[in-house]
């Protein structure tokens, strides 16, 4: 098939990591693939694992000039089926796509990314789009707010990951906790950042990865805990891999997610996670650590009952929980088996 991926968000998120998950995996089984995105970060990324991106500054809504261009790429490239992701990919490329006759796909992360509203509905009408979800509460989301979309065009496809071999071992010094996730209050790090406050220094080390708008505010307010060393900030990072790969715990203290990347990224590399009950997160959670999947209501308390119970924890426990944690991706998330599964949707429902 020939694919094209279009992404016109401004940051980092799930959606550009999924993106770079079956750009990569799609070229590799022969697949043409292009992708165009407003973020140049996201466009090296793909590029420098051979995907051919570029980079588009979508303008307005409706931009006629980057419509224009749309439709002269899709002229030129013929590509079977556009995938977006929100309102502004799919007034632009999605529009281009229509008027050539190329199927549109949108894929949808959360339930409430899209409210009703006559615009919104008219632009379906001319897009014409399927949707494909995460999982089954995006799913009912997206029919409970867009009433209007006809069940038999949503598709339940889960993400996955391809697993590491084996957990790492754990090191002598304090037990390395990390978060990779924007920096925005529906994340919550603010209520981990207050339930490390009082744990001794040396004890654990907190490594936040990415950024957002309360990253400089957090900086200030828990300046005494990056000093003691207990919290490291490494703001934007394309290689979320490498920080996990150095880590034992994931703390995913998000108050909404559809199906989290950054969750089967942690698993996938072995790493035992803690996390809000939130969104798909129960759809991916290893029923033997369920002690650690925290209500949607958890606050400081519950993170510092946690946090407390992982610092006693003998090294076989807590080897345990992160080879838990990699068997549950490893057996149920197999990337290779839900690409194909896409693909399959695709060929067989949309062309």
């Amino acid at each position: 098939m020939n694919i094209v991926f279009v992404n016109s968000t401004r940051k980092w998120g799930g959606v550009k990591t999924w993106t770079v998950d079956y750009a990569t995996w799609l070229k590799d089984h022969g697949h043409t693939v292009r992708v165009y995105g407003r973020q140049p970060e996201f466009v090296d990324k793909l590029k420098r694992v051979g995907v051919d991106a570029f980079r588009m500054d979508f303008g307005f809504d409706y931009n006629p000039v980057t419509i224009a261009r749309f439709l002269k790429d899709f002229f030129i490239n013929r590509p079977d089926v556009v995938i977006g992701n929100i309102t502004k990919e799919m007034n632009t490329a999605g529009v281009a796509a229509r008027f050539l006759g190329i199927p549109n796909i949108q894929r949808i992360g959360l339930p409430a990314d899209m409210n009703y509203s006559p615009r919104l509905k008219m632009l379906h009408k001319i897009t014409r789009p399927w949707f494909l979800c995460p999982s089954q509460s995006v799913h009912n989301g997206l029919l409970k707010h867009l009433p209007y979309i006809e069940p038999e065009r949503v598709k339940i496809i889960q993400n996955a990951k391809h697993p590491v071999e084996g957990v790492k071992p754990l090191g002598d010094g304090p037990l390395l906790l990390v978060s990779t996730s924007q920096v925005n209050a529906d994340k919550g790090h603010e209520q981990v950042l207050e339930a490390l406050t009082g744990i001794p220094q040396g004890k654990v080390e907190y490594h936040i990865v990415g950024t957002g708008k309360l990253e400089q505010q957090l900086r200030e307010k828990y300046a005494a805990l990056e000093q003691a060393g207990t919290v490291v900030w490494h703001g934007f990072s394309t290689d979320v891999a490498d920080h996990l790969a150095k880590a034992d715990v994931f703390l995913l203290p998000s108050m909404r997610e559809g199906m989290p990347n950054a969750l089967l990224e942690a698993m996938a590399a072995g790493l035992a996670p803690v996390s809000r009950r939130v969104g798909g997160v129960p759809d991916i959670w290893p029923e033997s650590l369920s002690r650690f999947l925290l209500p949607v209501d958890a606050g400081v308390q519950e993170f510092r009952e946690v946090l407390d119970e992982l610092l006693v924890m003998s090294p076989d426990e807590l080897i345990a929980m992160k080879e838990a944690s990699l068997t549950a991706c490893r057996d149920n998330f197999n990337l290779d088996k839900n690409i194909q599964a896409f693909v399959d949707w695709v060929q067989k429902d949309i062309l």
